[in-house]
């Protein structure tokens, strides 16, 4: 298994991932993806308001985490955070996840980032998810919640 940046050319793959992570997520597979908008998030993502790694197989991509940062309301800081990670379920008794996870940190230092921030909201796996996070050193703090308002 091999984790590399993802390039524009990858976007094809990306949407893909992303369509099965939505049709997964009990959280979100009521809501209809609109790709050109999931594509257009992907490129300013790629040509530098963050980055994206793709974890992968041979030449198949297996997962990937979406990595991107913010400066603090605040005090300033910059905080960086993930969009969206995902592994596909068949892969997720590998080191895909543990090895994404590992190279989103390493962003995030490498982009002098003050804080790292994760979250769970897919009702994915939630409590493994928790604990992975967890391994790596993440501390638990509040709740979220969501609310559709049905505006069209």
């Amino acid at each position: 298994m091999k984790i590399r940046v993802a390039t524009l050319e990858d976007i094809p793959t990306l949407v893909e991932l992303g369509q099965q992570f939505i049709l997964e997520a009990p959280n979100y597979s009521g809501r209809v993806i609109n790709i050109d908008v999931l594509t257009e998030n992907f490129k300013e993502i790629i040509n530098g308001s963050g980055c994206i790694f793709i974890a992968e197989l041979g030449s198949f991509a297996i997962g990937g985490i979406v990595c991107s940062s913010t400066k603090d309301w605040f005090d300033g800081q910059t905080v960086a955070f993930e969009q969206v990670f995902y592994v596909k379920p068949e892969y997720r008794v590998t080191n895909a996840a543990i090895n994404l996870l590992s190279v989103f940190i390493e962003w995030a230092e490498l982009i002098k980032a003050d804080r790292v921030q994760v979250g769970t909201t897919t009702g994915i796996q939630t409590k493994g998810c928790l604990r992975l996070y967890k391994k790596f050193g993440f501390r638990e703090h509040g709740i979220v919640l969501d609310m559709e308002l049905g505006n069209d």
